[in-house]
């Protein structure tokens, strides 16, 4: 089993040869000089068995103003002078033996933190009834820290066990803590260095020894642990801005902060703050620290620490006795175990940046409509991907032409009319060249457009029907929302059979296979020296209404043509310059009348000249639009009505105002009233009319008739319960008014989405709310849950029927948000939309599960909606979707908002549980991202901590400690992540075997320990460790992508992860030709996509830094262009980056921890 105890063995393995400098006395024979000198007494009442003497300690920073000059006497004089309690002040000051600049290491700095230990023993030994308070200034802060943590490690002996005991205060003044990233601690330290003492220090991140880098920021995050005392912390507070334009006209430049509140905090809940308007040289005069605002100072402060000893600890401190020589230790940094807590983690206070309330937009602007409006700058055309990187994703497959796929619709027998819109398709869509030609031709398109009910869907029905033998593959794809377009598009690979259903597990690569085939369709895989046939394909985008939701799927080259029917005229020419269409008008007298005689099964033979009249008035009354007619005749069958029965019995206009407020626009009041009036909904039964008000609010073209059929919960807040019957004679009743239509043979709805809207209108606005809370309910019941521990994928296609319901839920709330806030929300639609983002998360779709998510949480914080686990759970999702999609700030605030929801849920049943511990590990995860990678550690540690003591099955362990064995190895501690690592690897192959297939994280991670450990040996000089070393990282990483491609598939972007790693091996063994392979597979990979700009730039520099050390003038050009392109990738990531020289480790830094 993996846990603590597997990590105490490996910190034993890895520690061992460093005892001796963990450990500050190793013995008394070597005890150093004593540096604490016992400056003044200060005598405040005559010496008292009931009263106590505290002692207060100052460390000096380096190359700062000397104890002296503090002017600490006076002021602890003056906050003693009132405590009665307190008999005598003893004044210490720690003078070390500090290096000269010259010889200044970080190292040996941090080691006189072990003196200052050792001092501090002997303190506690010679006055244990004394309490201490340590006032330090600039970097002797962090000189305490190191001496009072190697205490705290040593507490097993009683000497140091007096010193944490006696322990009671800290006033920190200036000291510098931990920084943004672990690397900026480091900056920060330097900087400090540099002022104080003029020493000449790195600046640069990618540059700072990484020894130097852990050290203190390792010393940071395992303080935080330590620091349950009362603490004051000093920091350089920004002046105004009036005072520092004034500053500034005085002297020139204004001086930045040293060390600003962030830097200074040490993220402890005793932990108190107080800006002072000083330079960093000044805050050891300790008479001018205080806050006139907020009446605190460091007076005021150990005042407070004196009297509250004296009110609480004055017996302790004046029994002659020492608690700690004869009870276990209670000290103020005692730690006591605590299970929800055990390694006392800092308390992380959630941060405030995130954006609780999201704008809510409707459907035709809301970020759920495409890809394309993101934020993100597009390269400049010159330096798009090649084709050949995306035609590689086709590698040997073969197509299986010809293909043919509609959808749900089937032939309309129905259709009259539009033949002379006919031969101007034919024109612009069918193909130019014969079947088998070799040549390239552009991409044609053709755009039906007009409104809602001219016919557009039925013309292009017809269309590829008709013309089916003209190409080699036609595609229809519901283009109303992203998520079924998505659905449909991905579909494409494994129609074509590219693709198994089982290899088809990232949607978005299948997408990106999809697009690689469009842009060179042929039915013949690759080979080698043979140019493949340019086969037809026609793509049919139907209501593509907002043609921002199709953007990222035209295809803009190959042997293709598109046809898109969509209400916005600007899809004739927004995709192409050449493109072409029409705006549909509606059927002429003799078409509308001859569709209404198909539509009602009569011919014009049997008809009277009356009812012929008829049929025209009715005709000219409905202006030819063929919806309206659809309507009017389904209505006319039911009720078996005559054409001139139904004349004399229509009464359309009070109907029409009843329901509607009249348009401004003449046309579109003309039209409106036509629809309006051609819908008899009133008429039907209750039932029927409840179907189809739920319909109204779901996705129109594949409504599967089993969200209404599978059972509802007993519990069910649902006045109306479908059975069988119940639900038939409704679904009878509008497919005989023509309303809906059935797809028999996938059991599927589809209704109009003009009728879908009259609906709506139709219903007053609580009874649109209330049905709008029954469709959610329907489809929560029906919804299989996931989970973002294990993606169980026979769930899928499931969700992929059900997705474009939820989108439409998303859709139609943003549209009624403000009318709706009146009500309360219902907490189904949250938990829904967080499923939806889980869902598209797992398909490789995580940029688009944030929407959802931001709806929900907005929605949680309208309705107040609290309980667990459904707010921790959508914070954890939104942390796992930043992670993915390299939106490290966002992913570090939820889940800190998660770990803090976990926590409290778990102090509640007073025991921690995996969830608690997930959220640990996520959390470390988070770090990661920022990195900050020694709190990171910790958060791993705790994590696997906790799942000591659950009973869980073994498997849990893996990714904890994985990322655990990867924080230290990016740290420098190879040694502690090769044991973590090699020990996870063969736990995992003693149960599930080689190349196991449920985790698959371990085999890169243990690669990239092993090329690390080989470049170390390669620095000793040990060349024949070196190539061992190098062997195994190189047979690790072969395997990690072979374990990648049997778990993920040929194109998940962790399998492009491995693809770069053996693209490093091949470069240093000189395989060019190979590695230039692995590189362009794992360019393939990440495409054009912009939430992996990140893996692009660093694939696109190594791949051109590579070819410019090839030599020759061609790889020079094109080494030259590829490194152009990740420069200006790298620019669009880091846009306040400073010009520099860029190696490829430079890249590194760009991409998440597991991806290195």
């Amino acid at each position: 089993m993996i846990g603590s105890k597997y990590l105490s063995r490996l910190r034993q393995h890895g520690t061992s040869s460093k005892q001796e400098s963990n450990n500050p006395s190793s013995s008394e024979a070597a005890l150093p000089p004593r540096s604490l000198i016992l400056s003044k007494t200060i005598k405040l009442q005559p010496p008292d068995k009931m009263k106590f003497e505290p002692s207060f300690v100052a460390v000096p920073g380096y190359r700062t103003p000397p104890v002296p000059n503090w002017g600490v006497k006076q002021e602890l004089e003056m906050a003693a002078i009132n405590v009665e309690s307190v008999s005598h002040l003893h004044l210490y000051i720690y003078e070390p033996n500090y290096a000269s600049p010259d010889d200044f290491t970080w190292e040996n700095f941090l080691k006189a933190g072990s003196d200052l230990a050792e001092d501090l023993a002997r303190l506690a030994e010679e006055c244990p009834n004394r309490p201490v308070i340590f006032i330090a200034h600039s970097l002797g802060g962090v000189l305490l820290k190191k001496a009072l943590l190697l205490a705290h490690e040593n507490v097993h002996d009683a000497r140091f066990k007096l010193v944490i005991d006696c322990l009671s205060g800290i006033l920190f003044l200036g000291t510098p803590h931990s920084g943004n990233t672990d690397a900026d601690t480091l900056i920060s330290h330097n900087q400090i260095l540099h002022s104080c003492a003029k020493i000449s220090v790195e600046k640069q991140a990618s540059k700072l020894p990484l020894q130097d880098v852990h050290a203190l920021a390792n010393l940071a995050a395992t303080f935080e642990q330590i620091a349950n005392i009362p603490i004051l912390s000093v920091f350089e507070h920004a002046e105004s801005q009036s005072n520092m334009h004034t500053i500034e006209r005085f002297f020139g430049t204004k001086k930045k902060a040293l060390v600003d509140e962030q830097l200074a905090t040490v993220s402890s809940n005793a932990e108190q703050m107080l800006g002072i308007h000083l330079s960093h040289g000044e805050l050891c005069k300790i008479s001018r620290l205080h806050d006139v605002h907020t009446s605190l100072s460091a007076r005021t402060f150990l005042r407070r620490l004196l009297q509250d000893m004296s009110t609480h600890e004055l017996e302790r401190w004046t029994t002659g006795r020492s608690r700690a020589a004869n009870e276990p230790g209670q000290g103020l940094m005692h730690t006591p175990s605590n299970p929800l807590n055990p390694r006392n983690l800092a308390t992380i206070q959630p941060l405030h940046t995130i954006n609780k309330k999201p704008i809510l937009r409707s459907s035709q602007s809301s970020s759920m409509d495409g890809r394309a409006t993101q934020n993100h700058e597009k390269l400049p055309p010159h330096l798009d991907m090649v084709s050949a990187s995306r035609g590689r994703l086709l590698g040997s497959r073969t197509a299986k032409l010809p293909c043919f796929v509609m959808a749900q619709h089937s032939p309309n027998t129905d259709f009259v009319g539009r033949i002379d819109i006919f031969p101007l398709m034919d024109g612009c869509l069918l193909p130019r060249q014969t079947p088998g030609s070799k040549g390239v031709e552009s991409t044609q398109l053709y755009a039906l457009c007009g409104m809602g009910g001219m016919g557009k869907t039925d013309l292009a029905v017809e269309y590829a029907y008709s013309r089916r033998d003209k190409f080699d593959a036609i595609f229809w794809l519901d283009s109303d929302g992203v998520s079924q377009l998505a659905t449909d598009f991905g579909r494409i690979s494994m129609e074509l059979g590219l693709e198994t259903p089982e290899e088809a597990q990232d949607l978005e690569t299948s997408i990106e296979i999809a697009k690689a085939w469009f842009t060179k369709p042929s039915n013949k895989g690759k080979q080698e020296g043979e140019a493949p046939e340019n086969k037809s394909w026609l793509l049919i985008f139907d209501n593509a209404d907002n043609l921002d939701v199709i953007t990222d799927y035209v295809p803009l080259t190959g042997n293709g043509s598109i046809l898109v029917t969509s209400r916005d005229p600007a899809a004739k020419t927004k995709f192409f310059a050449h493109g072409s269409g029409i705006d549909l008008t509606p059927l002429g007298s003799t078409e509308a009348v001859e569709l209404l005689w198909k539509l009602v099964q009569r011919s014009s033979e049997g008809l009277s000249q009356d009812e012929q009249n008829a049929s025209q008035a009715i005709a000219a009354e409905f202006d030819g639009l063929p919806l309206a007619l659809i309507q009017t005749a389904g209505y006319i069958r039911w009720r078996q009505l005559s054409m001139r029965e139904f004349v004399d019995q229509y009464r359309p206009d009070a109907q029409y105002k009843a329901v509607h407020h009249v348009a401004s626009h003449s046309h579109l009041r003309r039209y409106t009233h036509t629809l309006a009036t051609a819908y008899n909904i009133q008429e039907l039964s209750r039932s029927a009319t409840k179907l189809l008000q739920l319909i109204a609010f779901m996705n129109p073209d594949r409504i599967q008739e089993e969200v209404f059929l599978n059972p509802m919960p007993q519990e069910a807040d649902n006045d109306y319960l479908w059975t069988f019957e119940v639900f038939d004679s409704a679904r009878h009743e509008l497919l005989a008014t023509s309303l809906i239509k059935r797809n028999i043979d996938k059991k599927e709805l589809s209704i109009h989405r003009v009728i879908q809207a009259e609906v709506r209108i139709r219903m007053s606005e609580k009874e649109r709310y209330d049905t709008f809370r029954e469709a959610t309910a329907l489809l929560a019941v029906l919804w299989p849950p996931g989970n973002l521990c294990t993606q169980a994928s026979e769930r899928w296609p499931l969700c992929a029927k059900l997705l474009p319901h939820l989108e439409r839920l998303y859709q139609v709330y943003n549209d009624y948000s403000k009318a709706w806030k009146r009500w309360e929300v219902d907490p189904a639609l949250p938990e829904l939309m967080n499923e939806a983002a889980v869902y598209l998360h797992e398909r490789g779709f995580s940029h688009d599960g944030k929407p959802y998510l931001n709806l929900a949480l907005s929605l949680c914080e309208k309705g107040n909606l609290v309980h667990e686990p459904l707010i921790s759970d959508m914070h954890l999702t939104m942390g796992a979707l930043s992670n993915e999609t390299n939106d490290a700030q966002a992913c570090l605030e939820h889940n800190s908002l998660c770990l803090a929801k976990r926590k409290e849920e778990a102090a509640n049943n007073n025991k921690p549980d995996l969830r608690l511990a997930f959220a640990h590990s996520q959390m470390g995860i988070a770090y990661m991202m920022v990195k900050k990678f020694a709190l990171a550690t910790e958060y791993f540690k705790q994590c696997v901590e906790m799942l000591d003591g659950l009973d869980i099955d073994v498997d849990e362990y893996g990714f904890p400690v994985c990322n655990l064995g990867l924080a230290y190895w990016v740290q420098g501690q190879l040694q502690e992540a090769d044991g973590t690592l090699t020990a996870l690897l063969a736990q995992r192959e003693k149960r599930h075997g080689k190349l196991d297939k449920v985790s698959y994280k371990v085999l890169q991670a243990l690669g990239n320990v092993k090329m690390s450990l080989a470049r170390q040996a390669e620095e000793r000089g040990n060349q024949e460790e070196a190539k061992l070393l190098w062997n195994e990282a190189f047979q690790l990483h072969t395997w990690c992508l072979q374990q990648y491609e049997s778990t993920l598939g040929e194109f998940n972007h962790r399998t492009a992860d491995a693809c770069h790693k053996l693209a490093e091996h091949h470069i240093r063994l000189k395989n060019h030709d190979t590695a230039q392979d692995y590189l362009d597979r794992g360019l393939s990979i990440w495409g054009e996509r912009p939430w992996f700009r990140n893996e692009s730039a660093r694939s696109s520099f190594l791949r051109g830094f590579h070819l410019k050390s090839i030599g020759g003038r061609e790889n020079e050009k094109e080494g030259t262009w590829w490194i152009e392109r990740a420069t200006l990738l790298r620019k669009s990531i880091l846009p306040n980056e400073a010009a520099k020289g860029l190696e490829p480790a430079d890249f590194d830094d760009l991409v998440c921890f597991w991806s290195i």
